[in-house]
């Protein structure tokens, strides 16, 4: 019988989207193949503390809904270990090392290089993108300024930084007014799941806009707001090592102007219609700028690029190195699409991070 390859799922950490990534990482778990791999899930809290069980995963030992932060040592056989003691625990537990780690953290630390610079370091291969490409994607005004001068298509913006002075800041702001002009959009440059977004549409609500968007980064962007369809396509590479897009997906959202946080992670407050309803030739556009976004960046394994869709032309908004794998996540969706299932597309991923630890050895 073939050995089972012993994958530690990543999940949680001490970022605004800590649940969401619990919630990534359950789902995971609960679908990746018993029969073929040996789990191992690795809980970070929000306060640091790294949660690793004494032992594997036992098949339909897990639980299906993760507790919350301050609950989660109960996880079955999970203990507390201090920060630099996490590492070594990745390595080897109880004689069995780990074979691969499948990163389900979103937003700072697990999704900006942090994590991937300590898996790099340990020699231990992992999901997605490599540390430069997860921080270029993460923080949307370097990834802006790439993607501006390969002339891919953006709405225009101007950036913001804690770093400037208050003259400079308030300058700034004056000359937001005018370009990129109201409405405009305030959004921390390296958040994910629409924590700290502002839509402005007075003067008045700029000041406040800001200052919310700095509780989340020091670093800000204000983008004209592009009033239009709201598209999604993700990339994936494949064992082959060929990269491929998936169908684009369209998004609807129900309560909101724009795809936030509610519409994401709620149930039924988003419709969200994969093949999109759009023109053969625009959706061939979204897949060739999506796949020149992954390409330009280095990134790897799956990622998934956000547009508006105004008068024929797809605006590029970001780049998510680390999509969601919720129940409503969006790239599970393309991937069903194009047929492949979700157990499929988990094994897909840790092939090609096995692979490019084969590689990286050489």
């Amino acid at each position: 019988m073939k050995p089972k390859i012993h994958v530690a799922v990543l999940m949680g950490g001490p970022t605004s989207e800590h649940e969401v990534s619990l919630n990534t990482g359950t789902v995971v778990i609960n679908a990746l193949d018993r029969d073929r791999y040996e789990i191992k899930p690795v809980c970070i809290t929000r306060d640091g503390r790294w949660l690793v069980p004494s032992g594997y995963l036992a098949a339909d030992a897990f639980p299906v809904e993760i507790p919350p932060a301050q609950a989660v040592s109960g996880v079955d056989g999970c203990v507390a270990l201090e920060c630099h003691h996490a590492p070594a625990s990745l390595c080897q537990d109880g004689g069995a090392p780990v074979d691969v780690v499948f990163i389900a953290m979103h937003g700072p630390y697990g999704e900006d290089g942090t994590i991937q610079g300590m898996l790099d370091v340990l020699g231990l291969p992992y999901t997605g993108s490599g540390v430069l490409a997860s921080a270029l994607a993460m923080h949307k005004g370097l990834s802006r300024r790439l993607f501006l001068q390969a002339g891919l298509p953006l709405p225009r913006a101007r950036e913001l930084s804690r770093r400037q002075s208050a003259e400079e800041r308030a300058a700034l702001l004056a000359a937001a007014l005018d370009d990129p002009g109201l409405p405009c959009v305030v959004k921390p440059a390296s958040q994910g799941s629409s924590f700290g977004i502002g839509l402005c549409f007075s003067p008045e609500e700029l000041p406040p806009a800001v200052d919310e968007a700095f509780r989340y980064d020091d670093d800000l962007l204000i983008e004209e707001y592009i009033e239009g369809l709201e598209l999604t396509c993700p990339v994936l590479e494949r064992p082959d090592n060929s990269t491929v897009p998936l169908p684009v997906i369209e998004i609807i959202p129900k309560r909101s102007r724009f795809f936030d946080y509610e519409a994401k992670y709620v149930a039924g407050a988003t419709e969200e219609i994969c093949p999109a309803r759009i023109a053969p030739d625009i959706a061939a556009e979204v897949q060739r700028l999506s796949l020149a976004a992954h390409n330009l960046l280095g990134c790897a394994g799956l990622t998934r690029a956000d547009f508006i869709l105004r008068d024929g032309t797809p605006y590029l908004l970001e780049i998510n190195t680390i999509p969601g794998m919720t129940q409503t996540s969006l790239a599970p969706q393309a991937a069903r699409a194009a047929g492949m299932g979700f157990s499929e597309l988990l094994d897909c991923l840790i092939e090609c991070a096995l692979r490019r630890g084969r590689r990286n050895r050489c």
